[in-house]
């Protein structure tokens, strides 16, 4: 009994330790509160030879302006937070048949200009173009020995330190940072690419079912800054697709569809409740890093991608040979150094990417490399308004520049110099030289087909004719870009910004077309583009 007693002595004791003050009022919540952040955005730009993916005809010239506006509102209690991002992209003036980008629109071909939703047409009275760019909710998780914190919902990769190497832009998922020591942190992200759901108002399976696959990615990574200005963060991630995918996972790659160019990947039949088959694995393993001390920092970042993904053949034997596994190699190498002198800072970066060759047959080897998601915007932190998005970043990084980093499946070799001279702490003037190269050089003997370079067909990589001469590759010189530009931050939350950039364009860009039955080679022309930008922050 005593031993019984003393026991519950313990236990009282123990209870009262966790939950003292039980009869006490508790203490009140926390009031809420909320705040709302953002920007307006006007931008206005002209170009030429920008937005035609064939780069020897010159007719395409643009003028416009636009109007983009984001708003985020927090909403607060303690330590958890709930946000809520709101965001409308619109151009001046109504630009196709209809004002507004609603399916009905773009089914019947008048879509708005590119990145945009929608048109201020006369009145301005337009409808469906507010887009819902981040709801998630923020907290410490409980019950844990180590503080974490977990966002969930729709919200930003936070993924790497340098700008769009791996995963960047916005994803519906999970993300967990955990703090292990003052100077370790790990970090978990989740992220719902696809989904597969039955589909119907009812629900169900078979013809009532919809037609995506399970597709997600996982990133971990250890942020470790063992002596203070370096930080490291070796990086792990997965990404699994079955059947097609969201293109940002996988960049289209030019190619003849059938004879060993672009890969062909295949949902599941719709309305017929099929298993998709084509499955994909794509390991990337590396580290991001960035070393700062005084006038000095240094940014490299590596990645190498590994595992497999499954193709059609494009040479089918029967009814049984319809599939191919196709080994995925690449890797990534981005070195960022700066240093400054009083008022000037100078930069230089070079970048490599592997890629793949003409000839090669993509079912077998995948040899350029692939990001999770770069929302358009390697480059854009500053490096070109060509080759990447710049100033007005809804024009610039053609092709696939901004998207897949590589120029198609050819891959990229860059190097780029720019100076930074601050005439005050609110003006700056700046300028950029990158001239740029294809990691494997590009046949530009091929027919121009949509929006690549390809094997004509009288060449191609088939089964008729297997490896063509005109299928080797011949140049590599993408061109060089120069910008010019500045930033001046003339009132409290008020920054204009304007730069003029130009594209000497290389051979890499010349494209083969039919004319009258002929195969005929063009030389590319040059591109340029201005830009101003008035940004109102709050």
């Amino acid at each position: 009994m005593r031993r019984i007693f003393v026991l519950a002595l313990a236990v009282i004791a123990l209870v009262g330790m966790m939950a003292p003050g039980a009869y006490a009022q508790a203490p009140a919540a926390p009031a809420p509160t909320f705040t709302i952040t953002g920007f307006i955005d006007t931008v206005t730009s002209t170009s030429q030879n920008m937005r035609d993916f064939n780069y020897t005809r010159v007719g395409d010239k643009e003028w416009y302006t636009r109007s983009r506006g984001r708003f985020d509102i927090t909403g607060k209690v303690g330590t958890a937070i709930g946000v809520l991002g709101l965001e409308i992209d619109t151009v001046w003036g109504q630009v196709s048949g209809s004002d507004t980008n609603t399916t009905t629109a773009v089914a019947a071909g008048t879509a708005q200009h590119l990145g945009t939703t929608s048109g201020f047409d006369l009145n301005t009275d337009t409808q469906g173009s507010i887009e819902v760019k981040w709801l998630y909710v923020e907290y410490d998780v409980p019950l844990v020995p180590f503080p974490t914190r977990m966002r969930i919902g729709a919200q930003a990769f936070a993924t790497t330190y340098k700008l769009a190497t791996l995963a960047t832009g916005d994803f519906a998922g999970v993300n967990l940072v955990t703090t292990w020591a003052p100077n370790v942190k790990s970090n978990f992200t989740y992220v719902q690419i696809e989904e597969e759901v039955t589909g119907g108002s009812t629900g169900g399976t078979g013809a009532t079912a919809f037609v995506r696959g399970d597709d997600f990615a996982i990133i971990t990574s250890l942020e470790v800054t063992p002596i203070k200005g370096l930080d490291l963060r070796p990086t792990y991630a997965v990404l699994w697709a079955q059947g097609a995918t969201h293109g940002n996972a996988r960049v289209g790659v030019g190619g003849i569809p059938g004879a060993g160019g672009t890969p062909l990947f295949v949902a599941k039949p719709v309305g017929m409740g099929g298993v998709a088959t084509h499955e994909e694995w794509r390991h990337t393993i590396g580290i991001d890093s960035r070393w700062r001390s005084g006038p000095i920092s240094i940014e490299p970042t590596f990645f190498y991608q590994f595992g497999t993904r499954d193709i059609d053949n494009p040479f089918p034997i029967g009814t049984t040979d319809l599939i191919r596994e196709s080994s995925i190699s690449a890797y990534l190498f981005d070195l960022k150094a700066g240093y400054r002198v009083g008022p000037m800072l100078l930069e230089a970066r070079y970048l490599y990417t592997s890629g793949n060759r003409p000839m090669d047959q993509l079912s077998n080897d995948t040899n350029y490399y692939q990001p999770i998601n770069t929302d358009t915007s390697y480059g854009a932190d500053g490096w070109g308004n060509i080759l990447a998005l710049g100033t007005d970043y809804f024009n610039g990084a053609f092709r696939t520049l901004g998207a897949g980093i590589g120029l198609d499946r050819y891959g990229r070799q860059q190097f780029g110099f720019k100076g930074t001279y601050s005439v005050s702490p609110a003006l700056d003037i700046y300028g950029v030289v990158m001239p740029a190269w294809t990691a494997k050089s590009v046949d530009t003997d091929g027919t121009y087909a949509a929006a690549a370079i390809n094997c004509s067909t009288h060449s191609a990589n088939s089964m008729a004719q297997p490896r063509g001469a005109g299928c080797r590759g011949d140049s590599s010189y993408i061109g060089t870009e120069a910008d010019l530009g500045l930033t001046w931050r003339f009132a409290p939350g008020l920054t204009f910004d304007l730069v003029g950039a130009y594209l000497f364009a290389g051979d890499a860009l010349d494209t083969t077309n039919m004319v009258n039955g002929v195969a005929t080679k063009r030389g590319s022309e040059d591109v340029y583009t201005t830009a101003a930008r008035m940004r109102f922050s709050f």
